[in-house]
């Protein structure tokens, strides 16, 4: 039976979930939440998560609008939980994925009095959030409890109930309006929003059917119409020397007919890597792997001054590769667009303009000129000859990091979605071919390591096909609680690349070997995830070499009982030494 809370703001937000066709909730356990928690868990039309580890519980949740592109619920009680969410949400921020982020609290004036489980939870998040704001706490509920405090601003103890009526009605109605601005503000923007929700005593009564009519309405913006396009189409078509780079997305930013389109000139090339979710094969899916190589070349300069474009065109959200970012800082392009709904990004020092209409409307309407430009050939030439040497160096190296990715990209099926940890697995990949063309994911707002696991965990329980998180060692054993979930499929997949450290930083300028930077930087460790798979109910198995692996992944992504992890062990000096041989090989002129 569904249980609508008494307390009206409480009511007020499920009401207005339902109105706005928010089903999808994630909530960690506490008292103070208790009327939402119930509300919305008692209500068969919520998809209603509970878990515990709040931290957890918000990737978890940004797993969900990662895949399902619609913000998520996320409730906590009062006190330090809420500043558990905070990872996550400025993961979403970054990312642009929506979050409605419930906060339940005490009363105002309980703050800052001595009262257990309270803190400063009015925006708690400040500039790491689209919008935050608190919710103004019901006058016609617990009114005797709310009179008895010298702090309070809410009601006069002379007041009749005539007044309290009316006072609640205005009440009512301020926090209708936040909530709309809230709700639209994460669904036209793709953001996280914070709303903080105080709520006295007593917490724990419900009626059967709700008391409020609630308002609140969705408003979808506006964005530009193919007549405002006429001045980018102009500058375009003056230029010999166009790179369009695409960022994260969903593979639906370009259609087949504003591939047809691009790919018809000669002027432009187009770079993507694996979490735009792109393939043609026209398009350089393996930026690192070329420009990597001109780097360490002796005439560098030279080859990358002919390859500098004129105009920068950018597509989605992040970019993974710092090369392709300092290649266009060195060599600026005189102009910079940026397509889309996404934020613009002034990633390369050259100014950005944003443009505010899909991809697609963008480049269907295009009318390209015919160009004598070889652009598009220069770099698909490098392209070639680039993936020669990397073809050479791959059939001769021993085993290594390196060597687990390319075997990975041979195995993973073509029905299995990949969630890729931060640090150096979303990096390796970038160097070999999507060959049954996965769908890639990965948190790179913030590109930290912390809840990659929890967010895989939440995109496979959205998500239609099976989920493989592939892993570094330290990702893992930060967020282990994110396996404290019910909700994880028998077809979830881990492969956990453990080399006993943060392999990253060796590869890094300035690294040194010694005890120091292998402590406080690299942070060597002897753990394994054995026990860990045990307590969590997963399979688990072990290898650390070239056979084992390719053995073992024949009968990974087979159907089970349980889901899997298998942990792969790797030695950080023999990686580190392999690939950066790897990119002095592919220098070769």
């Amino acid at each position: 039976m569904i249980k609508y809370p008494i307390i009206p703001v409480a009511q007020t937000l499920i009401l207005s979930c339902l109105n706005f066709d928010f089903f999808d909730v994630v909530i960690s356990p506490g008292s103070r939440n208790v009327p939402l928690a119930i509300g919305f868990a008692s209500n068969k039309k919520f998809n209603c998560y509970s878990i515990v580890d709040e931290r957890s519980a918000a990737f978890f949740a940004l797993g969900l609008s990662q895949k399902s592109k619609k913000p998520t619920i996320l409730i906590c009680t009062s006190g330090s939980a809420l500043l558990n969410y905070y990872p996550a949400i400025a993961e979403a921020y970054y990312s642009e994925i929506p979050l409605i982020i419930l906060s339940a609290d005490r009363p105002e004036y309980k703050i800052n009095i001595g009262d257990g489980q309270t803190i400063n939870q009015s925006n708690v998040f400040e500039k790491n959030i689209l919008y935050s704001n608190s919710l103004k706490q019901d006058c016609s509920h617990a009114t005797e409890e709310i009179i008895k405090s010298n702090l309070q601003k809410i009601v006069n103890d002379k007041d009749d109930f005539s007044k309290i009526e009316k006072l609640q009605k205005s009440i009512q109605t301020n926090n209708e309006e936040i909530i709309e601005v809230a709700f639209n503000l994460s669904i036209n923007k793709m953001q996280p929003v914070h709303l903080n929700v105080p709520m006295e005593e007593p917490l724990y009564e419900f009626v059967d059917s709700p008391s409020i009519n609630v308002k609140v309405k969705k408003k979808i913006e506006k964005t530009l119409s193919i007549k405002d396009l006429d001045n980018y189409y102009n500058t375009i078509n003056k230029a010999s020397k166009i790179l369009i780079l695409i960022g994260v997305s969903d593979g639906d930013i370009l259609s087949k007919k504003s591939i047809q389109k691009i790919n018809s000139c000669s002027s432009i090339i187009v770079m993507k890597e694996h979490t735009s979710n792109v393939f043609n094969e026209s398009f350089i899916s393996n930026i690192d792997r070329l420009i990597g190589p001109i780097e360490l070349q002796s005439n560098s300069d030279f080859i990358f001054d002919e390859l500098s474009p004129e105009i920068v065109i950018s597509l989605g959200g992040m970019i993974v590769s710092k090369k392709i970012k300092s290649f266009l800082r060195n060599y600026k392009p005189t102009k910079h667009f940026h397509i889309g709904n996404n934020i613009s990004k002034d990633s390369f020092y050259s100014g950005v303009k944003h443009i505010k209409i899909t991809a697609n409307k963008f480049f269907e309407n295009i009318i390209l000129n015919k160009s004598n430009s070889n652009y598009f050939d220069k770099w698909n030439q490098l392209d070639i000859s680039k993936l020669d040497l990397h073809n050479r160096y791959m059939k001769v190296i021993n085993f290594s990091d390196l060597k687990v990715f390319e075997i990975m990209t041979n195995w993973i099926p073509k029905k299995y979605n990949i969630q890729v940890a931060n640090s150096t697995p979303i990096r390796y990949f970038q160097l070999f071919d999507l060959k049954n063309k996965n769908m890639m994911f990965a948190n790179r707002g913030t590109s930290g390591i912390d809840g990659s696991t929890s967010t895989a965990i939440g995109n496979s329980v959205q998500n239609d096909s099976p989920v493989l998180l592939v892993t570094g060692d330290l990702s893992f054993f930060y967020d282990v609680n994110a396996l404290w979930n019910n909700h994880i499929p028998k077809n979830f997949r881990i492969i956990i690349i453990n080399n006993s450290g943060g392999g990253i930083f060796k590869i890094l300028p300035g690294f040194k070997e010694n005890n120091l930077f292998s402590e406080f930087i690299e942070t060597q460790h002897n753990l394994s995830a054995r026990l860990i798979a045990k307590m969590f109910n997963f399979n688990y198995t072990q290898v650390s070499t070239k056979f084992g692996l390719n053995l073992y992944l024949r009968t990974f992504f087979k159907n089970s009982k349980k889901p899997k992890i298998l942990e792969i062990k790797t030695s950080s000096i023999k990686s580190t030494k392999i690939l950066k041989d790897y990119f002095r090989y592919l220098s070769k002129p």
